[in-house]
Order: C-alpha cells, then sequence, then structure tokens
C-alpha cells in the first residue's frame, strides 16, 4: 500500500485559522502567544509545504486568497475533529455531559430564542438558558457559573476560550418616522434633537459611548435606557433618535415603516456576536451550537431584513466569513 506522506502539521493550521479569525497575525500571536514573526514563519512554512498562497499579503490585513478560503473551511473541521478526539481520549470514563449552563444576548434571545431553545434540547438532555447584559455573561464564564455564552463581549483577553463570530452587524442610525430633512452628520443632529443612549454599563452602551468619543461627537447626556425596546419605543413616540443595531431593533418588535433607519453618516462601525466557552469540555457542543446559531440566523434574521431594509443586508456577515 502506498502512503502519502502528510506535508503540514496541526499547529501549522492552528496558526493559519488564528490568524484568519483575529484578523491579522498581531492579533493572532496575541490570541497564541507566540510573536508576529513566528506567526508569520508559521504561516510561510505551511504554504511552502502546500505550494500554494494561502494569503494575499499585498492587503493590509492579508486577505485570503481562493485556495486560502477553501483550505482555512478544511482547516477549521480538522482542527475540530482533533481537538474532540484529544477530549474523549483525555477522559476518564465516559460520562455523558454535565448540566450545560448558556447564557446570551437579550437581542438573539428574542429573535430566534424558541428556535435556538430547540437546538440545545437536540444537543443536550440537561441544560439550562439565562439572558442579561453582557459583561456579566463574561463574568459568570470566567467564574464557571455558565459554560457557553453568546455575547458581543468576546473575552479576547483570555485567548485559551473556545469562540466563534456568529454575525456582523452594522450601527445603525434611528430617527422618527416624521422626522424632517436629511441627516448630514450626528454632531449636527445631536445639537438639534435629544439622543437616547443606551446605559454604559452595558456593552452596546460603551461601544457606541467609545464610537462617539473617536468621532469627537458628545451629545448632552439627558435619557440613558436600559433595553432596546425601551429606547425603540422613545424613538419611535418622537423623544428623539440613537444608535442601534439591526438585530436589536428586530428585538424591539418595531414593524416596518415605524421607524426610520438611515446609514451612520460617520461611516461604518459594527457589533460582532461570538459564541465563547470553556475549550476541551463541552466536546462538540460549543461548535454545533455556533453552526446552529448561524444556520437560524440565515432563516430568520435575514428574510426580515431583505424585506425591511434591503440595503442593509450586504453589510452583515454571518458565520466565519473573514471578509
Amino acid at each position: 500500500m502506498v502512503t502519502t506522506h502528510i506535508s503540514f502539521d496541526l499547529k501549522g493550521l492552528e496558526v493559519f485559522t488564528a490568524i484568519v479569525e483575529a484578523g491579522g497575525m498581531t492579533a493572532a500571536g496575541q490570541r497564541l502567544g507566540m510573536t508576529q514573526s513566528s506567526v508569520s514563519q508559521s504561516v510561510a512554512n505551511l504554504e511552502t509545504q502546500l505550494h500554494v498562497q494561502l494569503l494575499d499579503r499585498s492587503q493590509r490585513p492579508p486577505m485570503l486568497t481562493p485556495l486560502g478560503r477553501q483550505f482555512y473551511e478544511r482547516a477549521v473541521r480538522l482542527l475540530n475533529e482533533a481537538r474532540q478526539v484529544s477530549v474523549e481520549f483525555r477522559r476518564q470514563d465516559s460520562t455523558p455531559l454535565k448540566h450545560v449552563r448558556i447564557a446570551l444576548v437579550d437581542s438573539l434571545a428574542t429573535s430566534v430564542g424558541k428556535e435556538l431553545v430547540e437546538a440545545v434540547k437536540r444537543r443536550t438532555a440537561h441544560w439550562s438558558l439565562v439572558t442579561g447584559q453582557s459583561h456579566q455573561h463574561a463574568e459568570s464564564l470566567l467564574a464557571r457559573k455558565v459554560d457557553i455564552i453568546i455575547s458581543d463581549d468576546a473575552v479576547i483577553n483570555h485567548p485559551e476560550l473556545f469562540r466563534r463570530r456568529l454575525m456582523r452587524e452594522p450601527f445603525i442610525l434611528v430617527v422618527p418616522l416624521d422626522f424632517k430633512g436629511p441627516v448630514n452628520s450626528l454632531r449636527t443632529l445631536a445639537a438639534a434633537f435629544d439622543f437616547i443612549r443606551y446605559n454604559t454599563a452595558t456593552v452596546i452602551g460603551r461601544t457606541i459611548e467609545q464610537q462617539l468619543l473617536q468621532w469627537g461627537i458628545n451629545p448632552p447626556l439627558r435619557m440613558q435606557l436600559d433595553n432596546s425596546y425601551a429606547i425603540l419605543q422613545m424613538v419611535k413616540a418622537g423623544v428623539g433618535w440613537t444608535l442601534t443595531t439591526p438585530l436589536c431593533l428586530l428585538q424591539s418588535g418595531l414593524k416596518t415603516g415605524e421607524v426610520q433607519c438611515l446609514p451612520v453618516p460617520e461611516g461604518e462601525f459594527i457589533r460582532e456576536l461570538t459564541l465563547v466557552a470553556r475549550a476541551d469540555e463541552l466536546g462538540h457542543l460549543p461548535q454545533q451550537l455556533s453552526d446552529d446559531s448561524v444556520t437560524l440566523l440565515q432563516q430568520r434574521y435575514l428574510p426580515v431584513l431583505a424585506e425591511s431594509a434591503p440595503w442593509l443586508l450586504p453589510r452583515i456577515l454571518l458565520g466565519h466569513d473573514p471578509r
């Protein structure tokens, strides 16, 4: 029998996928505890061993070549299988998964919660689910009070955790339906009309405030609310304007035509939802729930946007697409 020599190792695959998922070699090095030069050398060795170019280094950050995109998808599957083999053979017995505790952001629970619960039921018989503020979810995961979180806090300071991005969506400007005139800048809008804020105790609230600060915009602090439903009801009533995301808008239950949704004139900034879990403790479950969540968003979230705000569709990314 003729054996085929394997021209790469799992470490090379791990480094390559980390570059794609982290968005660059420096970030990948931080995730893996490697220097940037070691990361660069590892992926260069992998390309040499495969005799293909995986990354287009003329772009900043480097982008996947067509062959690189194909190889990334195969590499993810190979690494997931290798991790599962490692978990299974390190176990002392065949004890089934324990009670799995899951925490997720309110916007996802409201949008696809029923279907996600059904997916969880298919995967494990012992589970519980909570919602609430994202920063509390991250704290709970690190304190081992929950096992899996789906959050806009990816807990990036802990590279040892398993994480998979589920979606990337832009923030949008939301104004009352009867608001007149074009919006050329948020600074001008803030001077003429009250800004309705998310509470800065929330991850989304802090994200918005940090972005406004980068733009040099500081609307007067008048209204600060805890959840999307309350904020968007205030906008609907004509009290003021806000910045939010399409998923949060859908969470609030607003129907098409109840408010105006516009691009942010200063430029696009985004929110990501990521599934994060402790690595090597739950077998295939985190990856399976990642895949389930992306499928549900494709089935439930995108069709609503296609009908109500089709201009947003090109700006939405689901799953691991590194674009």
